[in-house]
């Protein structure tokens, strides 16, 4: 008679229980959603910073190079004179094709006087009247105290970025402008490099809501205003930044955008995460909870009707039985759906049984014949898949390994691993899964390679290569230490080169840069492995000889000298020569007496006629 009330009692059970997962199910949704909104806010907001960084970079870099363009004094002879000889015209067209080599997108340089006149261009034969341009009304604007200028608008040759700098007298007053113009694939080039995934969007604009650059690509009207974004929703403001979702005004796709103004130039860049991105991870752990909420709404009613059929009579146990082999198919088909790659491999005979479309996937494995369902389920093939092969015939334990696997065709790749034996199954087999990591090592060697290059550049002078001030100072107070502890002999060699002002005054500071990496290439193809050679000054240089003696020392800097004797460099006959100091370690020395021993050697080298490098013995 209770037979009714305990059915009842059961069916309550299971709706409340299901009920509970669903909602459990649904609240860790929600989360999964807001954590992925917050993952792209703060990828929107750190790649506008980036991208916001090189545009910056690379205009302010523009700027550096027309600075020394205008204080060549080429320039100020033609602006004071408005003519040049045919020396001055040749050194003046060297120097602009020199700069427009150090940077790619700088496609011209040209020189303008007070009246917006062209009085030198970078290319021949083409002076175009710059009377309308917003750089020449923007010279000629009364009360305008900035000395450098951006125009984005088409010029007469095309589409391009027009940098101007005001170039003024000694007393202040405005003698003319240097003109730089970039091509715009520079913003174009910049943009392409930013990881916004497949359905975001990168656009760069000038205050005018002009697009200067956009990825994707999109057709558009290229000088026309878009206008500005809606916000539909804004998650912070500050002065120059703000992050907020709105609709795309090309494509009308919601996006979470981070706007920033690029310091010091009328330009503004928007990065705009797309919401089909950044909710996949909801969407596909979303697409996963249903289908584990729907096996367990399966295995409970299973259960239930179990339970039922208990309680019923015999006539509903085949329908019973029907509806559990259902579910079993069901649990089979979820397992062959599941994002892990999973492999069913028979023991002792070491043969794969079965594999889902993810391990397929990873392992590169034929895939069945259109509609052969068993086919989808059941294989039969070696296992070749090293070190796990080794693994399963050892009975090696696995539970989570990060491990580089080498496939069949000799690629490699890293997964997590995890080996569950399954010695009851028939025939006993074990299951693995895998889980494909590579991407994240690559991400990993990446960074250590970063990380390495960071460290390079800590102790390195930029352009010569040589160690810097800072770690040749380190490397003399551990070189002073380990002689005071063992008695080891040490020497150092402190030198300048002669008369490099010259260089600089004469043929410029790229003939300059050239005579630093000469004396630089010589001093490392003079010493040896174990030497330290730094620049710590403009054309300072210190030679650190660790238990070398000062007669060694004596004889490598001769040698040096020789190699540098020997240089030939195209813009003068005469030979670069260096003096300096040598002195060794004596008991009680520092650092700094060393060197001020050695600075003092120098300066008597200069006074007896430079060339020379003299040493404690000398003194």
């Amino acid at each position: 008679m209770r037979t009714p009330h305990n059915g009842r009692l059961a069916t309550w059970l299971a709706i409340v229980f299901l009920a509970a997962t669903l909602l459990i199910v649904a609240l860790d949704l929600a989360g999964t959603r807001q954590q992925g909104e917050g993952e792209a806010r703060n990828q929107a907001a750190s790649l506008s910073l980036l991208l916001e960084e090189r545009l910056s970079s690379g205009l302010r870099e523009t700027n550096l190079i027309l600075q020394s363009i205008s204080d060549s004094s080429q320039v100020q002879a033609l602006l004071q004179n408005h003519v040049l000889s045919q020396e001055q015209q040749q050194k003046l067209r060297q120097l602009a094709d020199a700069k427009l080599r150090q940077q790619a997108y700088l496609t011209r340089i040209d020189v303008l006087d007070s009246a917006c006149a062209t009085l030198f261009s970078s290319q021949r034969g083409d002076t175009p009247s710059q009377l309308k341009t917003d750089y020449c009304r923007w010279y000629h604007r009364t009360g305008v105290q900035d000395t450098g200028f951006m125009s984005t608008r088409p010029d007469a040759g095309g589409k391009n970025i027009v940098l101007a700098l005001k170039l003024l007298s000694p007393t202040g007053e405005p003698l003319g402008m240097v003109i730089g113009t970039m091509d715009r694939q520079f913003f174009q080039s910049e943009v392409s490099k930013l990881p916004v995934g497949n359905h975001g969007e990168i656009l760069v604009m000038d205050l005018r809501q002009v697009l200067m650059a956009n990825w994707p690509a999109y057709p558009r009207a290229q000088e026309q205003p878009l206008g500005e974004l809606v916000a539909t929703e804004v998650f912070s403001r500050h002065e120059e930044t703000l992050l907020f979702s709105a609709n795309s005004l090309l494509d009308a796709e919601r996006r979470i955008y981070s706007t920033r103004l690029v310091e010091g130039f009328p330009l503004r860049v928007l990065v705009g995460i797309g919401e089909r991105d950044f909710s996949r991870p909801f969407n596909d752990k979303a697409t996963m909870a249903l289908l584990a909420w729907l096996f367990t709404a399966a295995l409970t009613i299973v259960a239930l009707r179990s339970h039922l059929a208990g309680l019923r009579q015999n006539r509903l146990l085949a329908d019973s039985a029907q509806r559990i082999r259902q579910s079993e198919e069901m649990a089979r088909l979820i397992l062959d759906t599941a994002p892990v790659a999973l492999l069913l491999v028979a023991m002792g005979q070491w043969r794969i049984l079965r594999a889902n479309a993810p391990a397929r996937e990873l392992l590169r494995m034929p895939g069945p014949p259109p509609g052969d369902k068993q086919a989808d389920r059941t294989l039969d093939l070696p296992l070749q898949l090293a070190p796990l092969s080794d693994w399963l015939r050892d009975g090696t334990q696995a539970d989570k390994e990060e491990v580089e696997l080498e496939r069949e065709d000799l690629t490699r790749l890293w997964a997590i691993v995890s080996i569950q034996y399954l010695p009851d199954h028939q025939p006993p087999a074990a299951l693995v899964s895998l889980y494909d990591i590579s991407s994240r090592k690559a991400l990993e060697q990446e960074l250590e390679e970063k990380n390495r290059q960071l460290n390079d550049m800590a102790v390195t002078d930029p352009l010569t290569r040589l160690a810097n001030r800072r770690h040749a100072d380190q490397t003399l107070k551990e070189e002073v230490v380990r002689c005071e502890r063992y008695s080891q002999p040490l020497s150092i060699a402190v030198f300048d080169i002669d008369h490099f002002k010259q260089f600089n005054d004469s043929f410029g500071h790229q003939a300059g840069d050239n005579v630093l990496l000469a004396v630089a290439n010589s001093l490392v193809d003079g010493t040896r492995g174990t030497d330290v050679c730094a620049r710590i000054g403009g054309e300072e240089f210190l030679v650190i000889f660790p238990c070398t003696r000062l007669k060694d020392a004596e004889k490598v800097m001769q040698r040096v000298q020789m190699m540098l004797a020997r240089t030939i460099f195209p813009f003068t006959d005469e030979k670069v020569t260096f003096s300096g100091g040598l002195t060794a370690w004596q008991p009680g020395d520092t650092p700094s007496s060393m060197l001020s021993r050695a600075d003092k050697l120098l300066y008597q080298a200069k006074m007896s006629g430079r060339d020379l490098m003299l040493s404690d013995k000398e003194d």
